[in-house]
């Protein structure tokens, strides 16, 4: 079953902007994070959700979508989130990097958990951190933006494929998605 669900955990970059995602799912997801392993037991991340219209076309100006797609500005009116997750760290909490861990491993339960529940998503770090700060109205300075997900039903189909050599994303001409994988043997060294 987590075989599965991890093979179709994916980052979407185009969903059904009109079909909204019920805030209180969103908060679930951010309940279940109150569970997931934490260094030193810190717990120093901290989220903001958005399900607001306005609230999110103001969040999607900050970010930068899809490094590889050159040709492409990210996401057409109609085809934007619908949602936003962003993780915050509070350095009052931590300022190590063992934070670092935690929000990998918040960012991975919370795609697995909006699978789950029929949605798609994808973790941006290409964000302009100060304007999406002042954007949320943040005044704790203490906050740090570390990444937003972005939420929706997706609207693309993204296929995995082995990879050649090449790790590159691509899309074809009609649309879909593909994410080269490296071959286990590329990631496994040794076996004793």
């Amino acid at each position: 079953m987590i075989d599965q669900l991890v093979k179709r955990t994916r980052c979407y970059r185009r969903f059904y902007e009109d079909i909204d995602v019920d805030k209180e799912r969103l908060i679930g997801v951010v309940e279940l994070l109150r569970f997931i392993s934490s260094a030193r037991n810190a717990q120093p991340l901290k989220y903001v959700i958005s399900t607001d219209r306005v609230m999110n076309g103001k969040i999607f100006k900050t970010l930068k979508w899809a490094g590889y797609l050159k040709d492409w500005d990210g996401p057409e009116e109609s085809e934007r989130p619908s949602a936003y997750m962003v993780m915050l760290r509070d350095r009052n909490i931590s300022t190590e990097d063992f934070s670092l861990i935690d929000a990998g491993i918040a960012l991975q339960t919370a795609m697995l958990k909006l699978t789950e529940l029929g949605l798609g998503s994808c973790p941006i770090a290409a964000i302009d951190k100060k304007r999406l700060f002042d954007i949320l109205s943040l005044e704790d300075v203490n906050l740090e933006v570390l990444l937003v997900l972005a939420i929706g039903k997706p609207k693309e189909r993204v296929v995995l494929v082995d990879s050649s050599g090449d790790i590159r994303y691509y899309r074809d001409d009609k649309g879909t998605h593909y994410v080269p994988k490296r071959q286990l043997d590329e990631l496994l060294i040794k076996v004793y």
